[in-house]
């Protein structure tokens, strides 16, 4: 499996900017609650080339990396010079010791394993009492999953090779249920449907997805019953 996470695979992530970053990942951090610290600890895991890193880095956030491969870690090290940066197979669980994180962001991953439910439960156990998971994973309400199949085209999420759990948000919140975590809520297409930006004036035009079935799930998980802040 590791052949095919190559340097084609992480060309998307290489080549993302800053900006795109801070949109992406900002309102995850907004829907989560959590605002710009330079004491939360921060584990990314499957954090690829690093955008994410790069933009919590710049945040304050102390910040520790995970990747199967070597390759994406190099690409994370420039843009987050000052992370942690661990190579693991996260179908085996996270080297980390129990209470070592404020927050864990799992974004694009859990698709990618036999097992998540194990990541997850690792993941519980990797969080100090109140802290947060934020999981991203394509959505299989997707609604262009349903109109690719009506047009003869293959729906984004079945494109990667790599992605051999696809799942639905019930699905998503059954397993983080499943792993301790209480709290649970979700939403999807947190990702523009339809966007057009002219910078240089300043303007922006953002369409949203319908509600429910957006092109991609992001979930929102506490360990215990008190939350950051």
């Amino acid at each position: 499996m590791e052949t095919r996470y190559n340097e084609e695979y992480f060309s998307g992530q290489i080549s993302k900017s800053e900006e795109k970053a801070e949109v992406q990942y900002g309102r995850l951090l907004h829907y989560a609650g959590i605002g710009a610290s330079t004491h939360l600890r921060f584990l990314d895991a499957g954090c690829g080339a690093g955008p994410a890193l790069g933009y919590l880095q710049r945040l304050g956030f102390s910040v520790t990396g995970s990747d199967l491969v070597l390759y994406p870690l190099l690409e994370a090290r420039k843009r987050a010079p000052q992370a942690r940066l661990v190579v693991a197979n996260l179908e085996h669980g996270l080297p980390f010791a129990s209470n070592s994180f404020n927050v864990v962001l799992v974004s694009e991953v859990v698709e990618h394993l036999h097992n998540p439910a194990k990541l997850l439960s690792d993941c519980y156990q990797a969080l100090l009492p109140g802290g947060c998971l934020i999981v991203t994973t394509p959505n299989l309400w997707d609604m262009r999953r349903f109109l690719a199949k009506a047009r003869g085209k293959v729906w984004i999420g079945y494109q990667d090779p790599t992605h051999i759990n696809l799942m639905t948000p019930p699905q998503v919140v059954r397993l983080l249920q499943d792993a301790g975590f209480s709290k649970v809520k979700w939403r999807s297409g947190m990702k523009p449907m339809w966007s057009r930006s002219i910078r240089k004036l300043g303007w922006s035009l953002n369409i949203p997805y319908p509600p429910v079935i957006g092109g991609g799930i992001a979930a929102i998980a506490y360990k215990g019953n008190q939350q950051l802040g």
